[in-house]
């Protein structure tokens, strides 16, 4: 490998590792705007345009779902001369069915390693096109989300207020006895009726964020079991190792708890001793490869903590 594909793919293990723990975080406001939202939604809804949650969109897709979204395009959507079927590898790289074929009857004593080497690339090469599938979609879904709130929260008071009007102005003729004649009741129609369309959009508006936000909860959810499968095969990203390690509580808002170990357990399924956790080997392989390890030993003290408690 040449001194710039070191660095290009030094580069490439911190943009995937970077991109998982923004999308930890992402899904973890996501759920809580999720929350909000249905509840609002229980309680009749009317509250939803005053409710605050376009602003909390905007700023999660703002601060990190666009930054997730270049780095997925980055990632999955460059090329690099250095870049040789590693993890990270374009779609374009990986093998097909017809290598897989010739390996499986190529025969010889290397022939099992050569099936185990295509089955991995043909798996990283499924799991970066749904990742980045995912995660493409998931963007462009956001942004319909973000926008039919906009919708409902920038119009909805004001379609509200004119259906109040058009009802005290039907209320007042009533009250003190007031006989429209033809032309007003032909005025008071249209407003009527022009009120009444804007009330359909303000509707739209509430149905299309409800199924965007389901939506979206659907593609947080799948792109979350994509990335565990990503980065179940990833040992050898010693960021992204270091970052899991940090990120214990984020990882398991996720997953649930008990999953970082779960997830460092398969990551390391192969290294050491069977008795040996997964969080001791993802820390024992830290300490080895990387250069930043200052908070390691604070992270040792926390797990042996928890495994006495």
């Amino acid at each position: 490998m040449t001194r710039a594909g070191w660095f290009h793919q030094r580069r490439q293990k911190e943009t995937f590792a970077f991109l998982v723990v923004r999308f930890f975080r992402a899904y973890r406001l996501f759920e809580g705007i999720y929350r909000d939202f249905k509840a609002v939604e229980a309680g009749g809804g009317k509250d939803l345009a005053a409710a605050g949650l376009f602003a909390r969109i905007r700023d999660l897709e703002e601060r990190i779902v666009f930054d997730i979204k270049e780095k997925a395009h980055d990632l999955f959507r460059s090329d690099h001369p250095d870049r040789r079927g590693g993890a990270l590898a374009p779609t374009g790289s990986a093998p097909g069915i017809g290598e897989l074929e010739l390996a499986l009857l190529g025969g010889g004593v290397d022939y099992r390693e050569e099936t185990h080497r295509v089955f991995a690339a043909l798996r990283r090469s499924l799991v970066n096109r749904s990742l980045d599938a995912y995660i493409g979609t998931g963007f462009h879904m956001f942004m319909i989300l973000r926008e039919s709130l906009y919708q409902l929260e920038s119009y909805g008071p004001e379609y509200s207020r004119e259906m109040e009007q058009v009802a005290r102005i039907e209320t007042l003729t009533r009250r003190v006895g007031y006989d429209l004649d033809d032309e007003e009741e032909h005025e008071l129609g249209h407003i009527r009726e022009v009120a009444e369309l804007c009330q359909g959009i303000t509707a739209d508006a509430r149905e299309l964020s409800s199924n965007a936000l389901a939506r979206c909860r659907a593609l947080f959810r799948g792109t979350a079991e994509i990335i565990r499968h990503s980065i179940e095969e990833t040992r050898d990203n010693e960021i992204l190792v270091l970052n899991l390690l940090r990120e214990q509580e984020l990882v398991e808002a996720v997953y649930g708890p008990g999953e970082a170990e779960r997830i460092l357990g398969h990551m390391f399924r192969s290294v050491g001793r069977a008795d040996t956790s997964g969080r001791q080997k993802a820390l024992a392989y830290a300490r080895k490869h990387c250069g930043n390890i200052e908070s390691l030993a604070e992270l040792s003290v926390r797990s042996s903590r928890r495994r006495a408690g």
